[in-house]
């Protein structure tokens, strides 16, 4: 075996650029889903052991009055463990009608709060808080700092001796106006109990039940006790700051699989036709090992090396590099999860992904030369000949003649070759499929702030109030009343039941382009489809903060994809018995900004622009792992059309000074070597672009949750530039290689071999 060790090595040497598609292919494949797994699995393992050292609750609820004998009701419910009371008040920040705070006030002590510098937290310190580190930092705040808190027409300033994170607060946005956190304007901050006894017990405050059980659905129990006092149910899949995070383990995933399923089966290909043609090439030097002694097993076990050192080496060098993935991505995501410790987390798996590559790489090396070795020394010192069969153009004698020469050739060759022709279309096709998916990713989520912002909403400032009926005598504008509600049909959870006045704010429309019209409830069209409900059915609507319970026929499907629930008009509502008290009302740009900072009757103001630029932040956190799929898809492209063009040039280059004889220019052998490109191209980017199509319809629906709804918007534009960067890149390859053929020198090239 020492010779044929060192034939192995210097085989290597020799033909390194056809074995270097394989080794290239296993190491991306590595690199890509161990380094991706080192971001996901990383992030999964940082928010677990967040979520379990904080002690999280499974189910919060807030209301507007708590009795002690709802709480023994509560705690009686099957599998509820424990409770937690705590009080949240909603303030203003130093007089700025930007800057909004969540305070809670609680008697027990949180394991959810974390205190990253200052004080422990104590329920008996008064005049002081505990603010939220992020908007600490985003507006320069110190310990020791003094706060201004405006409740209503009240000032209190309070002293700022911890700053903290929240295992409730992973991403905080600080309103449901908003779909990323906005840390420079939103805060979040606790507060002692005799803090609140002393300044805010007269204040309008919710009671927030935190709920320990061994099942987070209980909602029908929690509807029972507490009646029209339910203002909103969560758990932990709905609950926006803890879900978003959980869910963007399972986006990450998925795309690490796929991608990784893409370079291994090119790898197997290219592992497969490396080793055939290295074989037919050998035919003599496997006659002179057989004369010489070795076994067909030997001689087997020879060139299954090849696949197991060239793919083991391709694992290593993945493996050594994919750190540098898992950081990168991670990095990405730290701006949008508030979480105390990041570390990259790597799982078994990545250990059987590794040995799955090399099995199948020496798999494929191992069917390559199975049937190649068998015969004898003299069959194989005879060399062996490719069979030639006529293909069916050839029939066709009106095209076929037509045809010039270097298409015949160029044709004759692609299908007498298929293994290395399916491996260009493969990796093209996948090419596009992903170049599809990471330009048509952040094309879809940009429509989706088109469309909310430009098209279904026009109004210029949004006005969340205390009282209704002081506002609606100040200010003209449109009024909607949300609430959370219990819908039968019932899709597992609670949706937003929006009442909407007349109004020229809200355009929402209809799957079929109609506006909302009086007569029947209008429901969205990502909960229509989780909940089966259909045009014609009558949907119970049970709102919270509402004793009566509605019977409305589902008139139509509306298109909105950031507010997921039903919409009624506020006349069908009062038609039925509803009574209309809503607390947000749209406005245009007539009332000026100081007007609404001294109206303390207003909770908060919210312009459509900081919600547009806010959607665009969020749009911002995944731009990288867009411009990962861009890149690598690319990669992908440029390696598969390189590697060929390497291949064939090597494979061919006395084919080449043959046709040069036979009369052939350079200029024909180029125009066949760029045939052949053109063709596998072609046929890969028809077959990629509906497979692009399709993956990105299916990656965007894991961003999707109950809050939003993202639809694939893959338009003409991103097709053309999925288009233009795989045909630049195949036909800038093929001018590359071309150049070689200048260099052909006939007389090598057709000397004996023997």
């Amino acid at each position: 075996m020492k010779y044929l060790n060192l034939k192995l090595l210097r085989d290597l040497k020799k033909n390194w650029r056809q074995f270097f598609s394989v080794f290239l292919m296993s190491s991306l494949s590595i690199l890509i889903f161990v380094g991706l797994q080192g971001a996901w699995h990383g992030l999964e393992k940082s928010l677990d052991n967040y979520i379990s050292s904080a002690d999280l609750p499974t189910v919060w609820i807030q209301t507007s009055q708590l009795t002690s004998q709802d709480q023994s009701k509560i705690k009686s419910i099957k599998d509820v463990d424990k409770l937690k009371i705590s009080t949240i008040l909603s303030a203003k920040i130093n007089n700025n009608s930007k800057d909004h705070m969540t305070i809670e006030s609680t008697s027990n002590k949180s394991d959810e709060i974390k205190v990253v510098d200052g004080k422990n937290f104590s329920n008996t310190s008064i005049n002081t808080i505990w603010i939220d580190k992020d908007y600490a930092s985003k507006n320069n705040l110190s310990l020791d700092d003094t706060i201004t808190i405006r409740i209503g027409n009240k000032l209190k300033n309070l002293k700022i001796v911890g700053f903290i994170q929240s295992a409730e607060k992973i991403y905080f946005t600080g309103s449901s106006d908003y779909i990323a956190p906005n840390h420079k304007n939103y805060s979040y901050a606790y507060i002692s109990v005799a803090t609140f006894n002393k300044y805010f017990i007269d204040y309008p405050s919710t009671q927030l039940i935190k709920i320990y059980s061994k099942n987070n659905d209980i909602r029908h129990e929690i509807e029972t006790i507490l009646g029209n006092r339910l203002i909103s149910y969560e758990n932990r899949k709905t609950k926006t700051e803890i879900a978003e995070a959980t869910e963007r383990v399972g986006q990450i995933r998925n795309l690490s699989f796929l991608f990784s399923f893409i370079f291994i089966l090119l790898a197997i290909l290219a592992m497969f036709s490396t080793i055939l043609r290295l074989i037919e090439s050998q035919t003599k030097e496997i006659a002179v090992l057989k004369a010489l002694g070795y076994s067909n097993l030997q001689i087997t076990e020879h060139y299954i090396s090849f696949g197991f050192l060239i793919s083991s080496l391709g694992c290593i060098i993945g493996t050594v590099f994919s750190p540098i993935i898992s950081l990168f991505v991670l990095n990405t995501q730290k701006k949008m999860f508030s979480i105390p410790n990041w570390r990259i987390a790597y799982s078994w798996s990545s250990l059987g992904i590794i040995g799955f590559v090399i099995l199948i790489c020496t798999v494929s090396s191992y069917i390559a030369s199975r049937q190649a070795v068998k015969g004898l020394p003299a069959v194989f010192l005879r060399g062996t000949e490719k069979k030639v069969h006529h293909i069916l153009l050839e029939k066709i004698d009106i095209i076929w003649r037509n045809i010039t020469d270097e298409t015949k050739w160029a044709i004759r060759d692609a299908l007498s070759n298929k293994i290395r022709i399916l491996m260009g279309i493969i990796g093209v096709s996948g090419g596009v499929m992903l170049l599809i998916a990471g330009i048509g990713m952040p094309s879809s989520m940009n429509y989706l702030v088109t469309k909310t912002y430009n098209k279904d909403f026009s109004y210029y400032r949004r006005l969340n109030v205390r009282d209704y009926s002081l506002a609606n005598k100040k200010y003209d504008g449109q009024w909607i009343q949300i609430n959370q509600a219990h819908f039968s049909k019932d899709d597992g959870y609670n949706r937003l039941f929006i009442i909407v006045d007349q109004g020229n704010f809200v355009n929402i429309k209809t799957t079929d382009g109609k506006k909302i019209q009086n007569g029947g409830v209008y429901i969205s069209k990502s909960f229509a489809k989780s909940a089966n409900i259909n045009i014609g059915d009558n949907l119970t609507i049970k709102p919270y903060q509402d004793s009566k319970k509605y019977v409305v026929p589902v008139k139509g499907i509306v298109g909105s994809e950031t507010t997921q629930g039903a919409y009624i008009t506020k006349a069908t509502y009062k038609r039925l018995g509803g009574e209309f008290n809503p607390k947000t009302i749209l406005i245009d740009s007539k009332y000026s900004s100081s007007k609404l900072s001294n109206d303390p009757n207003i909770l908060s103001t919210v312009t459509k622009y900081s919600q547009e630029r806010n959607a665009y932040n969020f749009i911002d956190s995944l731009m990288n792992v867009f411009l990962i799929i861009i890149g690598f898809a690319l990669l992908l492209v440029i390696v598969i059309l390189y590697n060929l063009g390497s291949l064939n040039f090597v494979e061919r280059t006395r084919d080449y000074a043959t046709l040069q004889v036979l009369g052939f220019s350079k200029k024909n052998l180029q125009n066949i070597t760029l045939l052949e490109n053109i063709l596998t191209t072609m046929i890969g980017w028809i077959l990629g672009i509906p497979m692009g199509i399709w993956f990105l319809n299916q990656y965007i629906k894991t961003f999707s949750s109950i809050r939003l709804e993202f639809i694939p918007y893959a338009n003409w534009q991103v097709l053309l530039i999925a288009t233009l960067l795989v045909w630049f890149t195949s036909i800038g390859t093929t001018i590359l290689f071309n150049r070689n053929i200048n260099k052909i020198n006939m007389v090598e090239a057709l000397k004996g071999i023997e």
